[in-house]
């Protein structure tokens, strides 16, 4: 069975897979320890690095103004699984939102209600996609600007 594991972990970066799962473990544990009012700074020491050469962590950030407020948001990866190093996607990934450089929330259901709030058409554009993989439960349909 370790034999299976170890050739398959062989194959998976002969194709151009890499296993994020340790990375995904890690940042699982650590989003559910995050506080409201945290800092971005915070947010990065408590995080932590990828220790991953093919992932950055956060994956990526966003900034957004509207009216007199700034919105930043960090995206951390959470997928469990191997994935292509340039074929990660907004589903693996869990948006982590400041609002004036204070923590204030995370989530993409968070995410999406914050650019309604203050309608941030920009970081609106890509939720449909994403919440066509959710199920509908409580949640209103998106409707398009």
């Amino acid at each position: 069975m370790l034999v299976a594991v170890v050739i398959l972990s062989g194959c998976a970066s002969l194709f151009g897979l890499r296993d994020f799962s340790a990375v995904s473990r890690a940042n699982n544990v650590r989003i559910m320890t995050l506080q409201r009012g945290m800092t971005p700074e915070q947010v990065s020491e408590h995080m932590g690095p990828s220790y991953n050469d093919h992932l950055s962590n956060p994956v990526r950030i966003e900034m957004y103004t509207a009216n007199n407020d700034t919105f930043r948001a960090f995206f951390f990866y959470i997928a469990p699984h191997f994935g292509p190093v340039g074929g990660i996607t907004d589903r693996d990934l869990m948006p982590v939102v400041f609002k004036n450089e204070i923590l204030d929330g995370w989530g993409w259901l968070y995410w999406q209600s914050m650019a309604e709030q203050y309608n941030l058409t920009k970081a609106l554009e890509n939720f449909q996609e994403i919440f066509d993989h959710i199920p509908m439960g409580n949640r209103t349909p998106l409707t398009p600007f």
